[in-house]
């Protein structure tokens, strides 16, 4: 099958991480401390073996998220900070197994190296990321403290990290599986009876399924890519092509619209500068109005002033005549008070 031919489903990841590391019975093995998971994000050497195998060149992340302008080391390290103040319902140090951080991956179905990236796949690519940022702020709110780009493995990628901002050590309940078995966990306890494990299996399940499919409405059908490999959905090659041309028609559904919220959006906040600008030259018209009416008043009162003056001086001249004289008088006295001496 050829490369553009290829399904294209979605991948998304959730994890736990400890300050210690856990084990990992399943698999044998320890699984990686917050200390790991942030070391192989920001790409610090001796975390990068698993790149350099596959003959890729480590570069350093695109922080294409995250609160207040901060690194991801920098959350780190006010993380376990926070985390070393806290304490457990009996008064003691949070434990160093105890998971803190929640962190997740979510992958582009295409290979970074691919020679066929068409302009329309890169624009795909940056709807795909805009729309999973989003999903990931509705899904886990003020708690979500940032997220990476990687494009320096076969596939370009985004890892992001969340925390219970309010309590470090409750971060588990961010995490729809285990959210789900806590909530069973303390019914069991209300209730004084040990938590069936069959059934938080199956809670744990149903929740990552609910999850998975929220990103599948949310993101993934927006931009072409499938809920299940078409193998999964035991679906023939008709079939397949025919879902594949409908999730295509529904992806550039959504790109228009994107593009006309966008036009609309700019519209409204250019009218929104000219409603400004108006508002201000009203205020400045007013303020020039109310000076012209003060003038006008001033003017008005001057020239009935002067008016009198003339008249007085016409028909009564001695009226006039006392009057320049007392005024006569009081300049004198005031240059006579300036020059230290009264007038005789």
């Amino acid at each position: 099958m050829a490369e553009q031919e290829k399904p294209k489903s979605q991948w998304m990841h959730l994890e736990l991480y400890s300050r210690s590391g856990t084990l990992n019975k399943s698999e044998k093995n320890t699984k990686t401390s917050v200390g790991g998971v942030v070391n192989e994000a920001i790409r610090t050497p001796g975390f990068v073996d698993h790149i350099l195998q596959d003959g890729g060149q480590p570069s350093p992340p695109s922080h294409i998220y995250s609160v207040d302008g901060k690194t991801l080391d920098q959350h780190m390290g006010e993380i376990l900070a926070q985390v070393e103040t806290e304490r457990d319902p009996m008064g003691r140090k949070i434990r160093a197994d105890k998971n803190i951080l929640l962190a997740g991956t979510a992958s582009y179905p295409k290979p970074v190296k691919a020679d066929n990236w068409t302009p329309d796949d890169r624009q795909n690519y940056e709807l795909w990321k805009e729309q999973t940022l989003d999903f990931l702020k509705n899904q886990f709110g003020e708690n979500l403290i940032c997220a990476l780009e990687h494009q320096d493995e076969a596939y370009p990628h985004l890892h992001f990290y969340a925390v219970n901002r309010q309590r470090i050590s409750e971060t588990p309940i961010l995490h729809p599986g285990h959210a789900s078995n806590i909530k069973l966990e303390k019914e069991a306890k209300t209730n004084n009876k040990k938590p069936n494990s069959s059934e938080m299996t199956k809670a744990y399940r149903a929740a990552m399924r609910d999850f998975q499919d929220a990103y599948y409405n949310e993101v993934s059908v927006y931009c072409g890519f499938d809920r299940l490999g078409p193998k999964v959905q035991r679906m023939n090659r008709n079939e397949w092509k025919a879902r594949k041309q409908a999730n295509k028609r529904m992806r550039d559904v959504v790109r228009k619209l994107k593009v006309e919220a966008k036009s609309v959006q700019s519209r409204g906040e250019k009218i929104e500068q000219l409603a400004n600008e108006l508002e201000i030259q009203m205020a400045e018209n007013q303020e020039w109005e109310n000076r012209l009416e003060q003038e006008t008043k001033a003017l008005e009162s001057g020239t009935k002033d002067l008016e009198l003056a003339q008249y007085v001086k016409k028909n009564n001249p001695e009226i006039a005549a006392s009057f320049n004289i007392q005024y006569a008088r009081k300049q004198v006295a005031v240059k006579s008070k300036k020059m230290g001496f009264a007038p005789k």
